[in-house]
């Protein structure tokens, strides 16, 4: 009776098959999508009070204002909300 022993080079070849294997594996890149249906899309011309905003009449009406000088702005508010954005 003949026993072989083991080659040592099996041992090595099928080591490195798995572990290519598994670097295939690893190789694989998954993208973060999200999706907002057309309900959430619709909410978002609403204001939190229940007011519906058109967001386009009001980028126009503020464009004429700059254009013709009469936009004006409470410099208070302005320096406040600087204020208020500098604390965080």
């Amino acid at each position: 009776m003949k026993v072989n022993g083991i080659n040592p080079n099996k041992v090595i070849n099928l080591y490195s098959e798995h572990k290519k294997s598994i670097e295939k594996k690893d190789q694989v890149q998954k993208n973060d999508t999200v999706q907002i249906s057309s309900i959430g899309k619709s909410l978002s011309s609403y204001s939190l009070d229940d007011k519906f905003i058109n967001s386009k009449e009001k980028i126009a009406r503020l464009t004429n204002e700059v254009k013709n000088g009469t936009y004006n702005i409470d410099s208070k508010l302005v320096a406040a909300k600087i204020m208020e954005e500098m604390k965080i």
